[in-house]
């Protein structure tokens, strides 16, 4: 286990017990098991040859499909916690193929591979396949005339959990009003010094 892993766990070890029999919060850091990567890869690449397929992607967009692994720190983080939830972030439900949308509402960037981790709320937190960056995906900024919110917002899924799920850069991700929530998990996460 990587060092910056082995601060997360004990991280997620500390919230476990804060947060134990204290039913404000729908929080959870389940368990972690070890990821099936082959099997995450496999519908990855199934979804994204389906778009090769319909015409969406060019064929030589599929050229480096096989030799694409899971990042490292998205596995190790897996393996921490397999399913955890915060107050407004979800990791792990789903393993699809990242959506990234333009200013018409239509997906973009197709051929990059990106891999859908998580949610927030209706926007989406992806992992970039060949780097291994997270960015939070802005997916409904075009319909209501918004700037696009859509950014990277760490240099791998540990980081991102450790600072934006866990720690201080939360608040990224709320409105004004669940920031100063005295009952909400930025203040919880304030009150027991993680941001």
């Amino acid at each position: 286990m990587s060092e910056l892993g082995r601060r997360v766990a004990e991280k997620v070890d500390r919230l476990r017990s804060l947060i134990e029999g204290d039913h404000e919060f729908l929080v959870t850091f389940p368990a972690g098991v070890a990821l099936d990567e082959t099997a995450v890869l496999d519908g990855y690449r199934e979804q994204f040859r389906f778009l090769i397929g319909q015409g969406e992607i060019p064929e030589t967009a599929g050229d480096e499909l096989d030799g694409l692994v899971l990042p490292p720190a998205l596995v190790e983080l897996y393996s921490i916690t397999a399913a955890p939830n915060v107050e407004y972030i979800e990791l792990f439900g789903d393993f699809d193929k990242g959506e990234i949308m333009d200013a018409d509402g239509q997906v973009h960037r197709f051929a990059e591979h990106w891999l859908e981790i998580g949610l927030c709320g209706n926007d989406k937190f992806l992992v970039d396949l060949v780097s291994g960056q997270v960015m939070y995906s802005d997916q409904y900024f075009w319909r209501y005339g918004e700037p696009d919110s859509s950014r990277i917002v760490a240099s791998d899924a540990l980081v991102f959990f450790d600072e934006c799920v866990t720690g201080p850069r939360y608040r990224e991700f709320l409105e004004t009003d669940e920031i100063e929530d005295p009952n909400g998990w930025y203040q919880f996460l304030r009150a027991n010094g993680l941001a």
